[in-house]
């Protein structure tokens, strides 16, 4: 155990905070039916938290590198957007599970731009992680064909920012630092125009700010851990390995949730449970494989 890099531990913590709160979002349904608003108040929510961490962060790395963290953005939102769109086709115990197939984009966009290699024995682990998702998503690998595109299109984007993630960490930005921009950026320049974009659907109601505030909390601090992490692991391949296991810490959030009553949330059978627990097995084993190959 000792023997584990740290960063794996701060990528499972990340996991567990982004397994709410990516399940958490479906929350957000019950308040509007437009998704591009839904995904850009959720930014805006984590930017006004992450306003208070201003004085711990360096602002002349954000003017320094303005363009690509403005590209960075643009991905997470078109992303969130697009993932709020698989989860109003589909049950987030799927759609939540299939993000980890961002891995295999992030590999292939590694190699591109990155020139990552890794010993044979990680991209083992990794094929494992993947088919540990047939097992979470009850043997299958397909819910609704909207929800299903939807998702693969935000794998896809996703890993075009994990991608921007690591190009600014290489450039010597800071993790807390990333992780304040991504959010702070998009909603000072989004969020102005909010009542012009949105029209008459801009307001906040009190329900939908109370829960727009616990997503914010648990993603931003999830997000700080995990940028952490890539700072010390300088490679995006690993991170998304091990941030795979969110697939299985999300079929026990689901479970979680819908018994303590959350809204739009599934209620998972016993076989449901068999299914994924051994789903969970496969994934434990094949994160194993992976950090053995690192060491």
């Amino acid at each position: 155990m000792s023997s584990i890099p740290s960063y794996i531990w701060l990528t499972l913590v990340a996991s567990v905070l982004h397994a709410f709160s990516f399940t958490y979002t479906k929350q957000f349904l019950a308040h509007s039916d437009n998704r591009v608003k839904l995904a850009f108040y959720s930014q805006y929510a984590v930017g006004l938290v992450a306003f208070c961490l201003l004085p711990w962060v360096d602002l002349n790395q954000l003017w320094a590198n303005i363009e690509l963290i403005v590209l960075m953005c643009g991905f997470i939102l078109i992303a969130q957007t697009s993932y709020l769109n698989a989860l109003r086709h589909g049950d987030a115990s799927f759609v939540v599970p299939m993000l980890g197939c961002k891995m295999f984009a992030v590999a292939g966009l590694s190699v591109l731009f990155l020139n990552e290699t890794y010993s044979p024995i990680v991209y083992l682990g990794a094929a494992g992680a993947f088919a540990s998702l047939f097992f979470l998503n009850d043997g299958k690998l397909h819910g609704s064909p909207k929800a299903l595109g939807f998702v693969l299109l935000t794998c896809m984007l996703f890993a075009f920012a994990d991608i921007a993630v690591v190009l600014l960490l290489n450039k010597g930005m800071g993790g807390l630092d990333l992780a304040v921009f991504v959010f702070i950026v998009p909603t000072v320049l989004l969020m102005p125009l909010s009542p012009i974009i949105f029209k008459r659907d801009w307001q906040v109601s009190k329900p939908f700010g109370k829960t727009l505030f616990i997503y914010a909390v648990v993603q931003l601090v999830g997000i700080i851990i995990l940028m952490v992490a890539f700072k010390q692991a300088q490679q995006v391949t690993v991170i998304n390995i091990v941030q795979s296991s969110r697939g299985l810490i999300a079929v026990g959030v689901v479970y979680l949730m819908a018994r303590f009553g959350f809204s739009h949330i599934e209620r998972l059978s016993k076989q449901q449970l068999i299914n994924r627990s051994f789903g969970g097995v496969l994934m434990f084993v094949s994160l194993a494989v992976a950090v053995l190959g690192l060491s």
